[in-house]
């Protein structure tokens, strides 16, 4: 089963849009755990600093960490007084407050029936457990956790991990000198059940929106690919038509992006197939034109000598004769303009002196050029001009040119001639006389078949093709050949044509 190019489209963007969606949720669930231990480490580590300045005046007042060594009781004290007096926290129903003023001195809390029996409640520790581990639940046992090293790192109070890292580690220092360092060891086994449905609740939101994003994913896929596969799937039509042979159609497609550039080259493509339909039907009706009038007048004359109308005479037989040498001419000049126009002529490129061609083909017609009285005045450099090219089909380019030219001037009128090199090129220009052209006219003068109205007509025996043919010659040697009104009155031909480097 073939898929449409929609389909194809549509299950690229989705897989694409999805893959990143799956990989940025796999991500982030899998950071978020990690990502909120290491939130909690730092607060921890924020908490644990304000400890230290209560650590430095300790020191300070003993000299030595042997008695806090001595007695945990007493680090401990100092741990909670410094997280509970300076956070904003309330005790639970039943505790109080203790003023800053008694930190040093006091316990944080007294429990209702503390004291009795002349007994002070005992920090973390006392009797083998925390007191009554109130503190545990609202700090995540973070007292318990707590560790101090000496100057040179030695266990204090506390155990140390062994894979612990120096800069997890908060330095304690008293006039410039490290006298301890103080640490929290990670939590260990299961999260509070409050960092735990946060958590859960994190990931369950990530799956919810990554089913949201692949939905909207699914619909800005499917949009998008009928708007990019419907201009595609117009141009298809477009050429579908033109193959049929419907060469009107015309895209109408907005932008200029790749596939608006592609409807225009398609329209441009079927204006150029109508033409050249338009051109063959033409050929075609002038071709059979050009074939049906000799054969018209030779089956004529044959019918009328065959009735006895006319005589079987030298006369009659030179009329056929010359309609005979017509249509072969006409034949001739077809069979050379397809062969120039398919590509099936040789060339045989090699270096070629275009103006002694040019001297040459101009003296075969000076017979033809006096019985018309016409003047041939030719200018050109006393040097040679090579040019790279087929000499065959060079000479039968100027033959084609000046029989042009020589043919359909008046009687009495002059062709100049003149060649001349301009920069790298050759230039070669044939101005006659009246009859002239219209700059209109002049454009289709290489067409095949296409004839002058007046005196340039099939009646001066031509058969239309000539000019074709230069046409196809010169661009078979790179160059250029164009035409326009003359000077003089006539048509001003001018043939361009690369030098030999």
């Amino acid at each position: 089963m073939k898929m449409k190019l929609i389909h194809k489209l549509l299950i690229a963007m989705f897989a694409c849009a999805a893959l990143v969606l799956v990989l940025f949720t796999l991500v982030t669930r899998a950071s978020i755990g990690r990502g909120f231990v290491d939130f909690l480490q730092h607060q921890e580590r924020s908490q644990l600093e304000q400890l230290v300045p209560d650590l430095v005046e300790w020191y300070d007042d003993h000299g030595s960490w042997d008695i806090l060594e001595n007695n945990p009781r007493e680090f401990y004290r100092l741990v909670f007084t410094a997280l509970l007096q300076r956070s904003d926290t309330r005790f639970e129903p039943g505790t109080e407050r203790v003023p800053p003023s008694l930190r040093n001195g006091r316990w944080l809390q007294r429990p209702p029936g503390a004291g009795k029996g002349g007994q002070r409640p005992g920090p973390p520790g006392a009797h083998g457990r925390p007191e009554q581990r109130q503190g545990q639940g609202r700090f995540n046992a973070l007292a318990e956790r707590i560790f101090l090293l000496d100057g040179n790192k030695h266990p204090v109070i506390g155990a140390a991990p062994p894979d612990l890292k120096n800069d997890a580690l908060l330095p304690i220092v008293s006039n410039g000198v490290e006298i301890g360092w103080l640490g929290v060891a990670l939590m260990r086994g299961m999260k509070p059940p409050e960092e735990e449905i946060f958590i859960r609740q994190l990931r369950n939101n990530l799956l919810f929106g990554l089913g949201i994003g692949l939905g909207v994913a699914a619909l800005l896929a499917w949009l998008l690919a009928r708007h990019l596969s419907r201009p595609v799937n117009e141009v298809a039509g477009s050429i579908r038509a033109l193959a049929a042979g419907d060469f009107n159609s015309r895209l109408k497609i907005k932008g200029s992006d790749e596939i608006a550039t592609l409807g225009d080259d398609v329209n441009r493509l079927s204006s150029a197939l109508s033409e050249h339909e338009t051109a063959r039907k033409r050929w075609i009706s002038d071709m059979a034109h050009e074939l049906r009038t000799p054969l018209a007048i030779i089956s004529g004359e044959l019918e009328a000598i065959s009735d006895g109308v006319r005589p079987l005479d030298r006369e009659q037989l030179g009329s056929v004769r010359d309609e005979v040498m017509h249509l072969s001419c006409l034949v001739n000049d077809l069979h050379n303009l397809t062969m120039t126009d398919s590509g099936a002529l040789a060339y045989k490129m090699q270096t070629v002196d275009l103006n002694e061609l040019l001297v040459l083909a101009i003296d075969s017609f000076k017979g033809g050029a006096s019985e018309k009285n016409l003047e041939i005045r030719f200018t050109h450099p006393d040097q040679r001009i090579n040019v790279l090219g087929d000499e065959k089909r060079l000479r039968q380019l100027l033959h084609n040119l000046l029989d042009n030219s020589v043919r359909y001037t008046d009687a009495g009128g002059v062709i100049s001639i003149m060649l001349e090199t301009v920069k790298q090129t050759v230039q070669l220009t044939i101005n006659d006389t009246a009859p002239g052209a219209s700059a209109e006219e002049c454009k289709q003068l290489f067409e095949r078949l296409y004839r002058l109205e007046g005196s340039r007509n099939r009646n001066s025996g031509g058969s239309g093709l000539g000019l074709a043919i230069c046409r196809n010659i010169v661009e078979a040697h790179g160059g250029q050949i164009s035409a326009e009104p003359g000077p003089d009155g006539g048509v001003l031909i001018t043939a361009i044509l690369p030098l030999q480097s």
